[in-house]
């Protein structure tokens, strides 16, 4: 969670005066929230996940979650699907 929130902070360029344990808040819900759509998925190694949880919370950051669900959707489709196809 500390390296998922460091690398929120920096390539968002997230001043250091937001407090943590906001960022941590939105990286909390978009979690589960993803892991609502696509369950089993692991954040660690799955970088589809990791790559929309990051992005969740810089949209959280701007109070624009509309915005984020609307813009990622084709991705989150697609991030879906790919779970769904056995290797």
């Amino acid at each position: 969670m500390e390296e998922l929130l460091m690398e929120v902070r920096q390539e968002f360029q997230i001043p250091p005066y937001f407090p943590d344990e906001s960022l941590k808040n939105y990286i909390d819900e978009g979690r589960e929230w993803l892991e609502r759509l696509n369950p089993g998925s692991d954040v660690e190694k799955d970088k589809t996940f990791r790559s929309l949880l990051k992005n969740y919370a810089y949209y959280a950051y701007y109070h624009r979650l509309d915005e984020w669900e609307k813009n990622y959707s084709s991705m989150i489709l697609s991030w879906q699907l790919a779970s769904e196809v056995k290797e």
